[in-house]
């Protein structure tokens, strides 16, 4: 079994989703301490991978604000609606959103307002979020709610 020192798991539990590459794509393994944070978390791993100093553009720039409403047949396919729409508005408004601020929020819908920066060029490019792994379910072992993204890039 394959077990972290505990100062690289508590980096990673701080940290809320970790990008993994490989053969088959890029791909994030995302965890919260609730369904919404698990929203939130993938939206700022989303972000971090599509333009990494994103945190330090925070200190620099002024805030966009935009309003999201987002439905969907069951949880995961909301997550990939929600995240999907996010580019979207990313595209739209030349904005990279790292954060949310959620009004309503159910299994299959959701509305809120999104956080973000004007982002001039990404680091990278995501093309479409594929629901192919998406299945969040709270881990038993450390009572956080998972999943994993696969990016299209």
């Amino acid at each position: 079994m394959f077990t972290l020192h505990p100062a690289v798991y508590n980096e990673l539990m701080e940290q809320r989703f970790e990008i993994i590459g490989g053969d088959t794509g890029t791909r994030m393994r995302v965890w919260g301490n609730s369904v919404k944070d698990l929203f939130l978390n993938a939206l700022s791993g989303v972000a971090a991978f599509l333009k990494p100093e994103i945190l330090e553009a925070e200190k620099k720039e002024k805030p966009i604000r935009q309003k999201i409403e987002v439905k969907a047949v069951d949880l995961n396919s909301l997550l990939i609606e929600f995240l999907s729409e996010s580019l979207t508005q990313s595209d739209i408004h030349g904005a990279l959103f790292h954060a949310v601020s959620f009004k309503d929020f159910g299994d299959n819908f959701l509305k809120g307002t999104l956080s973000g920066f004007k982002a001039g060029e990404f680091a990278n490019d995501i093309k479409a979020i594929s629901d192919s792994e998406v299945d969040i379910k709270k881990n038993p072992a450390t009572g956080m709610y998972e999943t994993i993204l696969v990016f299209d890039v």
